[in-house]
């Protein structure tokens, strides 16, 4: 199911590569916290596709500017504001331009320097954390909830072209109900995305982090919540089937079968799955994209499952979601009238719900 991207518009471009890209994702930008006036400045500049990663890399390089202006004054928490912003913008320089391989690398580069650079004096406080896993280390963020430990942890699973430091910003809502928040970034995802490829059993990255925070005294791993999004979300379910210690977990707006997307998909997005599947062509990037599939695996999930939607979702049609709710066997259906994908221009309508109903199956604060 395509929607008419005329119901979700909120800018418009006269190049169609452009204006497919603001249509499904502006409203998951300015939720991610990038600036309205950036955006639209951003945009302003661009006159074709392939400006839009050399437009966002100003807008980045302004905010690092501004960072280091305020680092060598010592104001350390302007700075961290800005350099946050910074890794911010260079992550949309990159994230669905793949094209150009030295720009990607150079984008994805300095949206870690900017990001890692401010970690010691973020709040709430975050680490970085290395796991073990058996091609190359997987990469995490951590935070710990004030409070008598150990702790319940909910692990945040990017999608396609999200990375642990966009999820991590939405920390602050489950660490005030007493829960630890572990933002991964495993096989194709972010910082992992040039050591690793795609893979479709995402189970082995949920189960190389529960191994790792079992080891840390802080964290309860026997009370582990998974939340993904977009194709994490579809990494959230293919978890939950077949790792036992998973406690609960949310569907955002996931797929039951990749494949059956694919042909409507943006051509951005169809290149970034080629991209982080490590594909040599597009023909490559769609035989694996068949393996992303849900079938004889949603019915494996025992555990709590909250599947959400958004009734608009122009990448994801709604049916993928009922398809999972209807084969889990204790899953719940959350669909959002009006919302997009991600649920990202409505999050207010599901996201405190969600933190509520994690908080309850996880044993956390809802008070």
């Amino acid at each position: 199911m395509r929607v008419d991207p005329a119901t979700t518009r909120t800018l418009h471009h006269e190049d169609p590569e452009v204006q497919e890209v603001l249509d499904i994702w502006a409203a998951r930008f300015l939720h991610g916290q990038i600036e309205l006036g950036d955006l639209t400045a951003t945009v302003g500049r661009i006159k074709a596709w392939p400006d839009w990663g050399p437009e966002w890399m100003k807008t980045a390089r302004d905010h690092e500017e501004l960072g280091q202006a305020a680092w060598d004054e010592g104001r350390r928490i302007s700075s961290v504001g800005h350099f946050v912003s910074a890794a911010r913008c260079y992550h949309l320089s990159y994230f669905l331009s793949v094209d150009d391989e030295a720009a990607h690398a150079h984008g994805l580069a300095k949206m870690l320097e900017c990001h890692d650079r401010v970690l010691p004096y973020m709040e709430p406080a975050v680490e970085k954390v290395a796991i073990p896993f058996p091609e190359a280390d997987l990469s995490g963020l951590l935070s710990i909830p004030p409070g008598d430990a150990p702790h319940p942890v909910v692990i945040f699973l990017p999608g396609l072209d999200s990375t642990k430091e966009q999820r991590h910003g939405g920390r602050g809502s489950l660490l005030r109900r007493g829960m630890a928040v572990l933002s991964l970034d495993g096989p194709g995802q972010g910082e992992i995305s040039p050591k690793l490829p795609i893979r479709h059993d995402y189970e082995v990255a949920v189960s190389a982090a529960i191994d790792f925070l079992e080891s840390d005294d802080r964290i309860d791993a026997g009370r582990v919540g998974l939340i993904g999004a977009s194709l994490g979300g579809y990494y959230a379910c293919r978890a939950a089937a077949f790792e036992p210690r998973v406690t609960a977990a949310v569907a955002n707006c996931g797929p039951y079968r990749w494949i059956d997307c694919w042909d409507e998909l943006p051509a951005v997005t169809r290149n970034a799955f080629r991209k982080y599947s490590w594909s040599s062509s597009a023909a490559e990037a769609r035989e694996k994209a068949k393996a992303l599939d849900l079938t004889e695996v949603a019915n494996k999930i025992s555990q709590p499952l909250a599947v959400v939607h958004g009734m608009l979702d122009p990448l994801i049609g709604v049916d993928h979601a009922q398809r999972i709710a209807a084969e889990a066997p204790n899953a719940t259906l959350i669909t959002v009238d009006e919302a997009t994908h991600g649920v990202s221009n409505l999050a207010y309508k599901f996201a405190p719900w969600v933190d509520d109903w994690m908080a309850e199956r996880l044993g956390g604060r809802v008070i």
